[in-house]
């Protein structure tokens, strides 16, 4: 006899990595068929959240077009891969996480697992926290810390997402109209933000977008899938 420890973990292709109340359940409601809870406080998602992202030109895609690669749904609705090749994405939305998750604090750190199976992370930061750095910083360091430390090690698509109520909401807003006493930490225009972000993130995949309104969505899934494409090719020549 034999006792077996067996661990679930989902297959995608994008992992939605962020702190809580980012936009990463928005982002997928606005992208696929997928229907989470959306609420404007924290740890709204408590279970990771999986949709299908369909590209609106499939011929855009250097794929094999013989062969009819098409998402099928479980009975749960879940989204199951038919094909290898297929021309659409699945995404996984994993709940908030907050420093010390990688150590068990907070509800991320039970579904870190899920990240290891997606070939690339899309990391969703919130252009109106008051330490956007520091997010993204945390974060990454908590990618580091679980496990053997191989999520910091996977491919990142940084994207600024809240674009519609940040900056005063405005795209650039004038520093002299603002008011110091705001925040120290909050970022005033999006070229400051950028030019910080610009020295931190070890690549140059930045992307901004406001998932609400929709404003960058499209261009945003058409880019990651094309860099999902290439790092499926570098894998596979890999192994």
């Amino acid at each position: 006899r034999k006792r077996l420890k067996l661990t679930l973990k989902v297959v995608a292709d994008v992992a939605l990595v962020a702190v809580p109340n980012a936009g990463k359940s928005t982002l997928l409601s606005k992208v696929t068929r997928a229907k989470p809870k959306i609420a404007d406080y924290p740890f709204t998602t408590v279970v990771p959240n999986l949709g299908v992202w369909v590209p609106n030109n499939p011929t855009a895609y250097e794929y094999d077009e013989e062969e009819d690669e098409q998402y099928t749904y479980d009975e749960n609705g879940n989204p199951v891969l038919s094909s290898p090749k297929s021309k659409s994405l699945i995404l996984c939305d994993v709940p908030g996480l907050i420093a010390g998750a990688s150590e068990g604090i907070g509800l991320g750190h039970a579904f870190l697992r899920h990240v290891e199976r997606c070939h690339v992370i899309l990391h969703l930061l919130d252009s109106t926290s008051e330490d956007v750095i520091g997010d993204y910083a945390m974060i990454n360091r908590e990618l580091l810390n679980y496990g053997t430390g191989k999520l910091a090690t996977m491919p990142q698509v940084v994207v600024v997402n809240k674009l519609d109520i940040a900056f005063g909401n405005e795209m650039e807003v004038d520093e002299a109209d603002q008011d110091d006493s705001s925040s120290k930490k909050r970022f005033r225009s999006k070229a400051e933000l950028e030019e910080k972000l610009r020295e931190v993130i070890p690549h140059s995949r930045l992307m901004w977008i406001s998932a609400k309104e929709g404003e960058g969505v499209d261009d945003l899934m058409e880019r990651v899938a094309m860099f999902v494409k290439k790092v499926k090719e570098i894998n596979a020549s890999t192994e």
